[in-house]
């Protein structure tokens, strides 16, 4: 990582800097929190007690799936994230086994590293 600068010059801007990361911290907690329900839902309407335990151990508040460096510009219009479909992944009883062992951060998993939400 090495030697981290210090990016602002004001108290002001630090303040706004604060309340940025508290923006995206809650955002990036939102997103997982949506995700992980509905997958535990899921799990449960199909009586898979195994992930539904597994599942209970894990928190919202994760971030290898994010991608925090970089430049993003956030007044083009996008595509809405379909939860649906994430959600549909997780049928597959080896994909959510994948997802729950992986650690190798460049898989390509939601809630593992798949580098952006």
């Amino acid at each position: 990582m090495g030697i981290r600068k210090f990016r602002v010059k004001t108290e002001s801007e630090q303040q706004l800097w604060n309340e940025c990361s508290r923006l995206i911290s809650n955002a990036v907690i939102y997103y997982n929190t949506v995700l992980l329900s509905r997958v535990y839902e899921q799990k449960i309407a199909t009586g898979d007690k195994e992930a539904e335990s597994i599942m209970k151990n894990i928190s919202p508040v994760a971030w290898q799936h994010i991608n925090l460096f970089g430049a993003f510009e956030f007044n083009k219009p996008s595509t809405r994230i379909d939860i649906d479909a994430l959600v549909a992944l997780y049928n597959d009883q080896n994909y959510l086994g994948k997802a729950i062992r992986s650690d190798n951060i460049n898989e390509n998993l939601p809630f593992r590293g798949d580098g952006q939400i």
